[in-house]
C-alpha cells in the first residue's frame, strides 16, 4: 500500500512539473509571437512613415508645379460663347483685352485661349495664358474697367489656395468692419496701407533719411546764416583727368599737346 502511495505521489508531483514546463512554455510562446508582431509592426510604420513622407514631398513638388503653371493665367468669366473655333475665341479675348480694358496686347502675347469644363448650355470661363507675368499684372490692375459689363477676371489659384481663400472670407468681413485695413493676398490675409501713408510716413516715424538728401543739406539747415558757407561740409574733388586710370609707366607714352594748340585754346581755370 505504501509503494501505491510513493507511486501515485510521484505521479502527482510529475503531473506538476509538466503543468508548470507547459505554462512556461506557452507564456514563452506569447511573448516570441508578441515580439515578432511587435517587430513586424515597427517595419511596417517605418515604411509608411517614409512612404507618407515622399508623399508630402511629391505633393509640394506637383502644387510648385501646379502653381508655376498657374503663374501666368487669368480667368475671363461671362465672356460671349459665340466663336467657332480657336481663332474667333482669341479674336474675342484681344478685343476685351485692347477695347474694353484699355490695354495694348499683341498676338503674340497671349500663349493659349481655352474654355474651361464642357459646354452644358452655361457660358464657361476662358483661361488665358499670358506669354509674361507683366502683361498679366498690368490686365489684373485695369479689371474694373469691367465694371460696367457682364465680364470679370480673376486670377487662376489652384484648388488648395481657392478653397483657403473661402475659409478666410468670413475672418476678412469681420476684420474689415472692425476697421482694419486688410486683403486676401494669394491664400493669407495681409494688412496693406494706402499710398498717402506709403508716400507721406511722418516724420520721425524711420530713423532713415530721405535718398533726396544729401548729408551736407542737413547739417546746413540746422546752423545759422551766417555760417553756412563755412560749414559745409568739404566735397571730394573727383579727377576728370585721363592720366588717373594710367599707371606711372604710362605717362611717358601719353602725347604733349603741341604749342600751337595751347596758343588756340588757353587752358580754362
Amino acid at each position: 500500500m505504501e509503494e501505491i502511495m510513493k507511486i501515485l505521489h510521484n505521479i502527482q508531483q510529475d503531473l506538476t512539473h509538466q503543468k508548470r514546463y507547459m505554462k512556461d512554455m506557452e507564456e514563452n510562446i506569447k511573448e516570441a509571437i508578441n515580439k515578432n508582431i511587435d517587430d513586424k509592426f515597427n517595419q511596417i510604420e517605418i515604411k509608411t512613415n517614409q512612404l507618407e513622407q515622399k508623399i508630402e514631398a511629391q505633393q509640394k513638388t506637383i502644387d510648385f508645379i501646379d502653381k508655376q503653371m498657374r503663374k501666368r493665367n487669368i480667368i475671363f468669366f461671362g465672356v460671349p460663347e459665340l466663336e467657332k473655333n480657336y481663332e474667333d475665341l482669341l479674336r474675342v479675348i484681344l478685343e476685351v483685352i485692347n477695347e474694353k480694358m484699355n490695354v495694348i496686347c499683341q498676338n503674340w502675347e497671349i500663349e493659349t485661349v481655352a474654355r474651361l469644363g464642357k459646354n452644358k448650355g452655361k457660358i464657361r470661363p476662358v483661361v488665358v495664358t499670358m506669354t509674361t507675368t507683366s502683361r498679366k499684372l498690368q490686365i489684373l490692375k485695369n479689371r474694373k474697367a469691367l465694371e460696367n459689363t457682364s465680364m470679370y477676371i480673376k486670377e487662376d489659384y489652384t484648388p488648395a489656395v481657392l478653397q483657403k481663400r473661402k475659409e478666410l472670407q468670413g475672418e476678412l468681413q469681420r476684420r474689415r468692419l472692425s476697421g482694419e485695413k486688410v486683403m486676401l493676398r494669394h491664400d493669407k490675409i495681409v494688412n496693406f496701407k494706402s499710398q498717402k501713408e506709403i508716400f507721406y510716413t511722418p516724420k520721425g516715424a524711420s530713423n532713415k533719411r530721405s535718398l533726396s538728401e544729401s548729408p551736407g543739406t542737413e547739417i546746413i539747415q540746422k546752423l545759422p546764416n551766417n555760417e553756412e558757407q563755412t560749414k559745409q561740409i568739404p566735397k571730394k574733388n573727383k579727377s576728370q583727368n585721363i592720366t588717373s586710370f594710367l599707371r606711372p609707366s604710362q605717362f611717358n607714352n601719353v602725347p604733349k599737346p603741341s604749342t600751337s594748340r595751347e596758343h588756340q585754346e588757353p587752358q580754362k581755370n
